[in-house]
Protein backbone atom coordinates (compact mmCIF):
# COMPACT_ATOMS: atom_id res chain seq x y z
CA UNK A 1 0.00 0.00 0.00
CA UNK A 2 2.47 2.46 1.00
CA UNK A 3 4.63 1.50 -2.07
CA UNK A 4 1.63 2.23 -4.28
CA UNK A 5 1.16 5.57 -2.15
CA UNK A 6 4.87 7.01 -2.92
CA UNK A 7 4.34 5.48 -6.19
CA UNK A 8 1.76 8.49 -6.97
CA UNK A 9 3.00 10.83 -5.06
CA UNK A 10 6.03 10.39 -7.30
CA UNK A 11 4.17 10.97 -10.42
CA UNK A 12 2.48 13.80 -9.20
CA UNK A 13 5.92 15.80 -8.41
CA UNK A 14 5.19 15.67 -4.59
CA UNK A 15 8.28 15.37 -2.68
CA UNK A 16 8.03 15.27 1.55
CA UNK A 17 11.25 17.67 1.49
CA UNK A 18 9.14 20.16 -0.39
CA UNK A 19 7.60 21.94 2.22
CA UNK A 20 10.97 22.31 4.60
CA UNK A 21 12.62 23.76 1.62
CA UNK A 22 10.42 26.63 1.38
CA UNK A 23 10.63 27.45 4.60
CA UNK A 24 14.11 27.35 4.89
CA UNK A 25 14.24 29.48 1.88
CA UNK A 26 11.88 32.05 3.14
CA UNK A 27 14.08 32.03 6.13
CA UNK A 28 17.29 33.23 4.30
CA UNK A 29 15.60 35.75 2.00
CA UNK A 30 14.39 37.43 4.67
CA UNK A 31 17.69 37.36 7.05
CA UNK A 32 19.19 38.19 3.93
CA UNK A 33 16.71 41.69 3.34
CA UNK A 34 16.49 42.19 6.65
CA UNK A 35 18.25 45.00 8.03
CA UNK A 36 21.48 43.93 9.87
CA UNK A 37 21.39 40.57 8.24
CA UNK A 38 23.58 37.62 10.01
CA UNK A 39 26.85 40.04 10.74
CA UNK A 40 24.54 43.15 11.76
CA UNK A 41 25.81 44.86 8.11
CA UNK A 42 22.34 45.63 6.12
CA UNK A 43 21.34 43.79 2.67
CA UNK A 44 19.52 45.84 1.41
CA UNK A 45 20.48 48.75 -1.04
CA UNK A 46 21.40 51.93 0.77
CA UNK A 47 19.45 54.96 -0.26
CA UNK A 48 20.74 57.63 -1.51
CA UNK A 49 21.02 59.89 2.09
CA UNK A 50 22.86 56.48 3.45
CA UNK A 51 26.06 57.52 1.21
CA UNK A 52 28.34 58.83 3.61
CA UNK A 53 29.33 61.48 0.75
CA UNK A 54 26.17 62.73 0.16
CA UNK A 55 25.34 63.59 3.58
CA UNK A 56 28.47 65.42 4.14
CA UNK A 57 27.59 67.52 0.62
CA UNK A 58 23.93 68.49 1.97
CA UNK A 59 25.98 69.29 5.16
CA UNK A 60 28.08 71.56 3.52
CA UNK A 61 25.90 73.13 1.37
CA UNK A 62 23.41 73.98 4.09
CA UNK A 63 26.05 75.92 6.10
CA UNK A 64 27.35 77.11 2.86
CA UNK A 65 23.90 78.62 2.14
CA UNK A 66 23.57 80.51 5.55
CA UNK A 67 26.74 82.12 5.36
CA UNK A 68 25.68 83.39 1.81
CA UNK A 69 22.19 84.94 3.49
CA UNK A 70 24.43 86.28 6.71
CA UNK A 71 26.72 87.64 4.04
CA UNK A 72 24.06 89.30 1.99
CA UNK A 73 23.11 90.86 5.14
CA UNK A 74 25.81 92.62 6.22
CA UNK A 75 26.33 94.00 2.36
CA UNK A 76 22.58 95.41 2.73
CA UNK A 77 22.72 96.61 6.17
CA UNK A 78 26.56 97.84 5.42
CA UNK A 79 27.78 96.56 9.24
CA UNK A 80 31.69 95.70 9.83
CA UNK A 81 31.98 92.07 9.38
CA UNK A 82 35.57 91.33 7.82
CA UNK A 83 37.11 90.71 11.25
CA UNK A 84 34.76 87.68 11.82
CA UNK A 85 35.25 86.41 8.56
CA UNK A 86 38.71 85.91 8.16
CA UNK A 87 38.64 84.27 11.98
CA UNK A 88 35.95 82.31 10.56
CA UNK A 89 38.47 81.29 7.57
CA UNK A 90 41.12 80.83 9.91
CA UNK A 91 38.92 78.38 11.98
CA UNK A 92 37.98 76.28 8.77
CA UNK A 93 40.93 76.15 7.83
CA UNK A 94 42.35 74.53 11.31
CA UNK A 95 39.43 72.28 11.30
CA UNK A 96 40.12 70.94 7.97
CA UNK A 97 43.13 70.03 8.74
CA UNK A 98 42.77 68.20 11.67
CA UNK A 99 40.55 66.03 9.37
CA UNK A 100 43.16 65.50 7.11
CA UNK A 101 45.63 64.25 9.91
CA UNK A 102 42.85 61.91 11.02
CA UNK A 103 40.49 60.95 8.21
CA UNK A 104 43.10 57.88 7.05
CA UNK A 105 42.79 55.78 10.38
CA UNK A 106 39.18 56.94 11.19
CA UNK A 107 38.13 55.08 7.45
CA UNK A 108 40.43 52.40 7.88
CA UNK A 109 38.54 51.95 10.94
CA UNK A 110 35.16 52.12 9.58
CA UNK A 111 36.47 49.79 6.58
CA UNK A 112 37.59 47.07 9.07
CA UNK A 113 33.58 46.66 10.64
CA UNK A 114 34.40 48.67 14.11
CA UNK A 115 31.66 51.43 13.23
CA UNK A 116 28.70 48.64 12.49
CA UNK A 117 26.28 48.58 15.55
CA UNK A 118 26.47 44.83 16.47
CA UNK A 119 30.17 45.59 16.73
CA UNK A 120 29.70 48.30 18.94
CA UNK A 121 30.74 48.73 22.94
CA UNK A 122 27.71 50.25 24.82
CA UNK A 123 29.36 53.15 25.36
CA UNK A 124 30.39 53.81 21.87
CA UNK A 125 27.13 53.38 21.01
CA UNK A 126 25.61 55.68 23.42
CA UNK A 127 28.44 58.24 22.24
CA UNK A 128 27.32 58.05 18.66
CA UNK A 129 23.72 58.10 19.46
CA UNK A 130 24.34 61.56 21.53
CA UNK A 131 26.88 63.16 19.01
CA UNK A 132 24.30 64.16 16.68
CA UNK A 133 21.56 65.78 19.07
CA UNK A 134 24.42 67.35 21.23
CA UNK A 135 26.01 69.36 18.02
CA UNK A 136 22.45 70.10 16.53
CA UNK A 137 21.32 71.87 20.13
CA UNK A 138 24.52 73.40 20.57
CA UNK A 139 24.55 74.81 16.98
CA UNK A 140 21.10 76.56 17.73
CA UNK A 141 21.76 77.96 21.07
CA UNK A 142 24.95 79.66 18.90
CA UNK A 143 22.81 80.99 16.46
CA UNK A 144 20.18 82.06 18.55
CA UNK A 145 22.69 83.67 20.99
CA UNK A 146 24.32 85.50 17.20
CA UNK A 147 21.17 86.82 16.03
CA UNK A 148 19.41 87.80 19.36
CA UNK A 149 22.60 90.13 19.89
CA UNK A 150 22.68 91.22 16.58
CA UNK A 151 26.24 89.76 15.80
CA UNK A 152 25.41 88.80 12.10
CA UNK A 153 29.39 89.20 11.24
CA UNK A 154 30.25 86.06 13.70
CA UNK A 155 26.99 83.93 12.06
CA UNK A 156 29.05 84.61 8.69
CA UNK A 157 32.23 83.51 10.36
CA UNK A 158 30.75 80.52 12.12
CA UNK A 159 29.57 79.17 9.25
CA UNK A 160 32.66 79.82 6.81
CA UNK A 161 34.11 77.55 9.06
CA UNK A 162 31.95 74.82 8.96
CA UNK A 163 31.73 74.93 5.31
CA UNK A 164 35.05 75.21 4.81
CA UNK A 165 35.50 72.06 7.40
CA UNK A 166 32.42 70.46 5.26
CA UNK A 167 33.60 71.16 1.43
CA UNK A 168 36.91 69.46 2.62
CA UNK A 169 35.42 66.61 4.26
CA UNK A 170 33.76 65.89 1.08
CA UNK A 171 36.29 66.40 -1.19
CA UNK A 172 38.48 64.01 0.63
CA UNK A 173 35.65 61.31 1.36
CA UNK A 174 35.16 61.22 -2.63
CA UNK A 175 38.98 60.65 -3.34
CA UNK A 176 39.28 58.38 -0.75
CA UNK A 177 36.21 55.87 -1.97
CA UNK A 178 37.66 56.41 -5.16
CA UNK A 179 41.29 55.30 -4.49
CA UNK A 180 39.86 52.74 -2.70
CA UNK A 181 36.96 51.87 -4.97
CA UNK A 182 34.44 51.92 -2.62
CA UNK A 183 30.97 53.28 -0.72
CA UNK A 184 30.92 54.79 2.73
CA UNK A 185 27.91 54.09 4.13
CA UNK A 186 26.46 55.64 7.08
CA UNK A 187 22.60 54.06 8.63
CA UNK A 188 20.59 53.13 11.57
CA UNK A 189 23.67 54.05 13.80
CA UNK A 190 25.94 51.91 11.71
CA UNK A 191 28.72 52.92 9.18
CA UNK A 192 30.35 50.25 7.15
CA UNK A 193 31.98 50.19 3.21
CA UNK A 194 30.53 48.78 0.60
CA UNK A 195 32.88 47.40 -2.22
CA UNK A 196 32.37 48.65 -5.68
CA UNK A 197 34.99 46.68 -7.07
CA UNK A 198 33.08 43.16 -5.39
CA UNK A 199 29.43 44.29 -6.85
CA UNK A 200 30.64 44.61 -10.82
CA UNK A 201 31.36 48.46 -10.33
CA UNK A 202 27.55 49.41 -9.80
CA UNK A 203 27.66 51.04 -7.07
CA UNK A 204 29.10 55.07 -7.87
CA UNK A 205 30.16 57.57 -5.80
CA UNK A 206 28.85 60.35 -7.30
CA UNK A 207 25.01 58.80 -6.80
Amino acid sequence: MMSLVETIQAYLGWCPMKGLMRVDRAVQLEVAAAPGGRDGVPRTEPGWWNRYHNQLLVTAAAFSAVAAAAAAFILVEDTLGYPAVWTGLAIGVGGALGFLLGYRKQYARIAAGEFIRANMSRRLRIARDLSWPVALILLAVCMAYFVRSGMFGQILGFMLALSVIGWISYAVTILWERRHRTTLIAEKGSMYTLDTAMRGGEESVWR
